[in-house]
Order: structure tokens, then sequence, then C-alpha cells
């Protein structure tokens, strides 16, 4: 029996115990999003249920199971791993997105009477998602049910989650003191005396504390209550470090058991307006207040703007540990080439190994901000794809390498992408190459006036792809946290991004610029960079402000694999100026074998 079959066998037997449950306790459905209490990216181990019971092993996907079938929902991202990972699984795989798949509701409206009990862990949604799922339900004459139990009796082998102790963070952001009137003002300004806190990377930014409890994001579980005269932190990171306790003390914070956030919830809270954000705030949480009668202001919350726009600082140190970052690839690079030419079998494990050995020589290494995406050839064409030391594929001359990768430094977090030939690459690996590469350009080279929204910037990385015939499913740009989430709102360079004031693109921003193009079964193309809005040149900015990005990440861009006769002059230039800096910068921060690499990975085109 191969690993994958044998993971089908377990989720048949895991989706046989949860339907045993199910009948049990009434219920005629059983819906499993890709979530936790504090509604995190990357799923803590001990809330992975929706991986545990299905075998899929995507970021995001929400699974449904009746009585007779099961089916799983995700992005264009997850499509074909998806479908591998779920095959002869008994689960249906919803391609979300395609305008002839049915919403999740609409999925379940079908397949049951009226009358019918759907249920869920009111832990494992946010508050506006299980909203608009109720009503859409109720439509259809289908109740939704709340269930906080069910996990543990499905679950039997449940991981234990133990506490990480907390660290300080010194590295160039506000004071905590500072933080805290910020916030406060915003809450005024909205017309609020409070905020209920339990996204980890605000309650991170917010008290200057750096945590391991969750994979590849440095955070640490925690609530946060900010009142207009105290402020409250319910974790237990701190039991070993009464120093850092005593410093969160005298900016104004008191703190209390982790597992008390709840129960002491209503009371804290009680004769207070609370700004709670519903995308952010789990239903569990939001129904304690619902039944509490405390009032609440639906608004985004203030923390994620605040936190979004870098200090001059931060952005200085960023700079740096891009130089650094940037260095530990290009010894890759090196590394890679020489291993190729050896003839010495390399898989794509080795290759995110040796990429994890070498970020961690750098100074101020903390880990990765995500697992390394590093996909040969066909696996290229899975966005997200990730591989694993029993099936990683070999590398192999004629085919392309995309290696998506990042770090958290002490100095920030970076997120870099590479797409590179092994071997000489076809005239259509180089069509596909030279398109992306050419929206990369514009995006990095476009001026746009101050404030612009993000939707707006979007076209300009797919118009050279659209030139040939080709688009990409995921968005251009997402924002990128400071020692914190490599993924981070609110603004993001997408088609689907609102166009409402928290998306406005504005100095301080860190985003990425990735376009992509990806060929099923042959190849994928991404190059990706972090940019920063900076102002435009003064006579660029007579009539209206207008800004530029600045392009922050600092490595070569493959040139065997870039068609000159696409691109226009200006774009011949910008990669020639470019690498004149990447190779300025690096250079003193590479061997010396390296740095022949460098220098010949940077000639002029």
């Amino acid at each position: 029996m191969t690993l994958s079959s044998e993971l089908n066998s377990q989720s048949t037997s895991r989706i046989r115990r949860l339907r045993a449950e199910m009948a049990a306790r009434g219920l005629d459905a059983w819906i499993v999003p890709t979530a936790d209490p504090h509604l995190c990216e990357y799923q803590p181990q001990d809330w992975a249920l929706r991986k545990y019971l299905s075998g899929f092993t995507g970021s995001a996907g929400t699974l449904a199971v009746t009585m007779s079938s099961a089916a799983l929902w995700t992005d264009s991202r997850y499509w074909e791993q998806a479908a591998i990972e779920l095959k002869d699984s008994g689960i249906d795989l919803m391609q979300e997105g395609l305008p002839e798949t049915p919403t999740l509701a609409a999925a379940l409206a079908g397949a049951l009477l009226p009358g019918a009990k759907v249920g869920l862990d009111p832990n494992m949604m946010s508050a506006k998602r299980f909203c608009m799922l109720k009503k859409n339900l109720n439509e259809a004459d289908i109740e939704l049910v709340c269930d906080q139990t069910l996990i543990h009796a499905v679950w039997p082998d449940r991981p234990q989650f133990c506490p990480q102790p907390a660290r300080a963070f010194t590295f160039g952001q506000k004071s905590t003191a500072d933080k805290l009137s910020m916030l406060r003002s915003e809450l005024a300004h909205e017309g609020a005396d409070a905020v209920l806190l339990s996204s980890l990377e605000d309650i991170a930014w917010l008290v200057n504390l750096r945590g391991s409890d969750l994979a590849c994001t440095p955070v640490f579980r925690a609530y946060a209550i900010v009142l207009s005269d105290r402020a409250l932190l319910y974790t237990d990171a701190l039991r070993e470090r009464p120093e850092l306790a005593a410093q969160l003390s005298s900016a104004g914070f008191e703190l209390r058991d982790y597992k008390q956030a709840q129960a002491e919830t209503s009371d804290v809270l009680n004769s207070h307006i609370v700004l709670v954000d519903p995308a952010k705030t789990s239903q569990a949480l939001f129904e304690t207040l619902e039944t509490a009668g405390i009032r609440t202001l639906l608004r985004r919350q203030p923390t994620e703007l605040l936190k979004s726009r870098k200090t001059q600082e931060e952005l200085s140190l960023l700079r740096e540990t891009m130089k650094h970052d940037g260095a530990a690839m290009c010894e890759l690079f090196c590394w890679l080439e020489n291993e190729m030419r050896s003839e010495r079998r390399l898989t794509e494990m080795d290759v995110s190994d040796k990429l994890r050995e070498l970020r961690s020589r750098r100074p101020g290494f903390m880990g990765l901000s995500f697992e390394t995406i590093a996909a040969a050839g066909a696996n290229a064409a899975l966005p997200h794809y990730q591989p694993r030391a029993e099936s990683a594929a070999e590398l192999k001359r004629g085919e392309l390498l995309l290696i998506d990768s990042g770090g958290q430094y002490e100095g920030g977090t970076t997120d870099i992408t590479r797409t590179i030939a092994l071997g000489e690459p076809s005239a259509a690996m180089k069509r596909d190459f030279t398109a992306v590469l050419r929206g990369h350009i514009l995006l990095a080279s476009t001026h746009f006036p101050e404030g612009a929204f993000a939707s707006q910037l979007d076209t300009l990385a797919r118009m050279p792809l659209w030139e040939i015939g080709c688009d990409f499913g995921h968005g251009t740009g997402h924002g990128v946290g400071f020692c914190l989430g490599v993924h981070e709102g609110p603004v993001s360079i997408s088609p689907r991004s609102p166009a409402q004031d928290a998306s406005r693109v504005l100095a301080g921003l860190v985003v990425s610029n990735e376009p992509g193009l990806y060929r099923t079964g042959r190849w994928g193309v991404r190059i990706e960079n972090l940019v920063t809005p900076v102002p435009a040149e003064p006579e660029v900015a007579q009539m209206i402000p207008m800004m530029v990005f600045e392009t922050l990440t600092l490595c070569p861009i493959d040139t065997r694999l870039i068609n000159t006769a696409m691109m226009t002059p200006f774009e011949i230039w910008w990669v020639n100026d470019y690498h004149r800096r990447v190779r300025q910068e690096l250079a003193p921060l590479v061997s010396a074998q390296t740095l022949g690499w460098l220098e010949k990975a940077t000639e002029t085109i």
C-alpha cells in the first residue's frame, strides 16, 4: 500500500467515526473549516482537524461531511495538490472560484432536506463567516448548530498544546505605551472605549513580544482587552519570564491566565462599547459577548492598520536583512550549480534543507517565515506545493526549478521567489518567464497616486501575461509583517481587493510583487520581490502626490530565461540596473566562490 492510499484509508475510518458522532448528536452534516480560536493563517497542530479527517495538507480549505457524502472546498492554489491528496478518499474536490462550483451553503442546501441540522465548532470560524453561513442556510430552512465538544470525540489522539515562553522584541518598533496610546486614540475616533483582540500577530505587535507557539510565525497564544483606563493580557507565555511580566505591567498591562479569557470577558467589558472585528474574532468568543449583552461596534480592528505601517527604523532594519537573505539565496544557487555540474543526485528536499541551513548562518535568523516551496518541473505548476522527504522529485536537466521561501529575522520578515533553469531552457520556457518578468517590472516601476487602491495596481502585473493569452489565479501581492506573519492585511494587490480606505497603498507598507504563470503538467514560473511605496521624484508629482515602489529584495533574476526580443529598452535597463544594485550590495556578504557566481549572474544583458 502506498503512503497516499494509507492516508486515504485513515481518512475513511476517521470520517466514519465523525458520522457516528453526528448521528449521536442529531446532526445531518458537519463543517470543518481551516481555523483555530485565534483564526491563525497557519493552523496549530492541535486544531488541524480538517487535515486530520481528510488528509489534505494545504493551508486553506473547508471540509463538509454529510451522512452519505463528503466534499472539500479549496482555492486555485491547491486544486492540483488536493486532487492528488484526496484521491480514493471518497471526498469530492470542490474547485472554489469556478462559476460552476456551488458555494458551501448551496451544496448543503442541495444535499439536505428542510429542517436538517448542520454542526460546526464555533472556535473554528470567524463571526463574520458564521453570520453569512447561518443566513444562507436559514434561507433553505437548515439550522446551523454550534458544538465545542465533538472535536474531542472524533480526535482521540489530538496533540496537546504546551505554551512556550515569550521573549522581548526590541527592534525598530514604537514602545508598548506609545502603541496603547495610538490604539486608544483610534478607539475614541471610532466611538468605542474598549477593544477585544484575539489575533496573535496584533497582540504580539502591541506588547512588543514574540513567541514560538505557532510554526513560522513568531507569536504566542493570548487574548488582549484594551480599555480607556486599563489593559489586560491573557496568556501563559510569561509564566517563566517574570522580568517581561514586570515590563508589561509598567507599560500598563494586567496579566491574566489564558484559560480565564472567555470566562472574564463579560465582566471586564460590561458597560463598555467594545470594538470587535468580526473577521478576526471567532464565533465562540463573539457569542460570549452576545450572551452577556455587551454593546459591540463591528469595525476592522485598528491594530491591523497600525502594524502594517512600518516605522522608518523598521524599514532600515529590513533593508539590511534583505541583504543577508539575498546573500543566502546566492550561496544556494552557487552550491546548486556546482552540485548539478558534478552530476550528483539532488531532490527538491535537498534544496529546501540546504537553503534553511544557509539562512541559519545569517545574523538575526529566527526561523522560516513559511515552509519552503522547492518545486521542480511539473510540481512548479502547483503554486503552494511543498516537497516531502518521501516524495520529493529529483532535479533534472531541462526543467525549471521554482523556489518560494522566506525567513524570520530580528530585522524583519522575508519572502522571495526565484525560478531558475536547470540546464538549457526551451523557447516556450523563456516566453513564459519573460512575460512574468515584464509584469513584475511594470508593477515595480510604475508611478501611481498616493493612496491608490491596491486593486488598481493589480492589472499592471497581468498585462504582459494577457498579451500571450495567460493569467494566474492568485493575487499579485500581499502585505508582509515585521518579524510577524508573512501574509499581513489589510492591503493586498489583487483583483479581489476591496476599494476601501484600508486598502490604499501608502508609505510604510511592505508588500510582495509576485506575478506567475503555471502550465499544468509542465512547469511554473513566479518572480517575487518585496517592495515598499516611497514618494516619486518631484517632477513626476507636479499636480498630485505620486509614489513608486522601492524594491527591497536583493537577489539575481535568471537571465538565461529572458528573451530580450520580447522586452522594451526600459525593461532591459531595469534588469541591468537591478542587477548592478544586487551585485554592489551583496558582494561583501558572500563567499569568494559565490562572488564569482554573483558576478556572472548579474552580467549586463
